[in-house]
């Protein structure tokens, strides 16, 4: 296939004949649909191994979850579907490893430090990172104690109150509520006052 696609680039146009005749492809790829490859227990324990290195690293409170169940079942998925294109009736260890590098190579793509194993798995499913969720938690919180004595908030108070009292930088603030007006969990009943949908 890499000499095909070279070839290819090389030449600038399609060879007439395919490498792989598209007739025997489509019998391969058919054929391999009806293989059921069974988890080998080198391949279990690989899997096993990889996931409870990455659930450890989000024990410590507060620390985001690195992995969840349904990653392990994607790591599962895509062994099998390596071991299903090799036609194989086992998934082996080789086939795990493979598995485990693609998810660590998808989890760098999307800047986490994999070496560590300090991932925030909500960055890629929700897109905020957990210490952002955090801090939106932090100015919801606040929004809706002041709200509760003056019905609405000025934006300005709430600046004020979470630049004092929780330390929060005045443009992580502004950009917090511009993101919570956007997602419609706040709304400005007029200008410059702020409450919670």
């Amino acid at each position: 296939m890499s000499e095909h696609i070279l070839e290819i680039h090389r030449k600038g146009v399609s060879p007439v004949e395919a490498p792989i005749p598209a007739e025997l492809m489509r019998k391969y790829i058919s054929y391999s649909k009806s293989i059921k490859p069974a988890l080998g227990k080198e391949a279990l324990k690989r899997l096993g191994d990889f996931y409870l290195a990455m659930r450890s690293a989000s024990e410590t409170e507060g620390s985001p979850v690195a992995i969840t169940a349904r990653q392990l079942e994607s790591l599962v998925r895509v062994a099998e579907a390596r071991a299903r294109a090799a036609l194989k009736k086992e998934v082996s260890a080789e086939d795990a490893e493979a598995a485990i590098t693609i998810m660590k190579r998808s989890l760098e793509e999307v800047g986490i430090d994999v070496s560590s194993y300090k991932m925030d798995i909500d960055l890629i499913m929700t897109g905020k990172p957990k210490t952002v969720r955090d801090k939106m938690q932090v100015v919801l919180s606040v929004l809706m104690q002041m709200e509760k004595e003056t019905g609405v908030v000025e934006k300005q108070a709430l600046v004020t109150e979470l630049e004092t009292k929780h330390k929060i930088p005045r443009t992580d603030i502004e950009r917090m509520i511009g993101q919570l007006l956007r997602e419609g969990t706040v709304y400005e009943p007029r200008e410059d006052c702020l409450k919670k949908t």
